[in-house]
């Protein structure tokens, strides 16, 4: 038996360039695309946050991180992420492409496991189908 789902398609709500990231704001999911060669470090991520402020202030979102393989995260673990946004979280995936991403990644849940689910995914549709499912637990 062949069980099809779809996804409603929805317009991007809004799409933010900054030197280091795609970011597009889809309805409750914003979706950070890391620039390739770049290095992301904890400016880069308020750089960012500032520049989507205007449309995620006072939303609940969930945020899914794609960086490129090729991106240089920085920062520590202990430094990642911008206090107002972090605030808006209702969890977060984050994709990884390489060893090095997955090892910062994994030491990034343990750190903020307690504050809104986070998951790792090697693919993006899983990402925003376990957002699906954490709409469905809270609704």
């Amino acid at each position: 038996m062949l069980i099809e789902t779809r996804r409603t398609i929805r317009p991007i709500l809004e799409k933010v360039i900054t030197p280091t990231a795609l970011i597009l704001i889809d309805d409750d999911v914003v979706k950070t695309y890391m620039n390739a060669d770049v290095e992301f470090n904890t400016e880069a991520a308020s750089d960012n946050v500032e520049a989507i402020w205007e449309y995620v202030k006072g939303k609940k979102v969930y945020h899914l991180a794609v960086p490129d393989a090729s991106t240089q995260i920085t920062m520590g673990v202990d430094e990642f992420g911008d206090s107002r946004f972090e605030n808006l979280k209702l969890g977060e995936a984050i994709i990884v492409k390489t060893l090095a991403h997955r090892i910062l990644a994994k030491a990034f849940v343990k750190v903020r496991c307690s504050k809104y689910p986070i998951k790792m995914f090697e693919d993006e549709n899983d990402a925003l189908a376990w957002f699906d499912t954490l709409r469905a637990t809270t609704n």
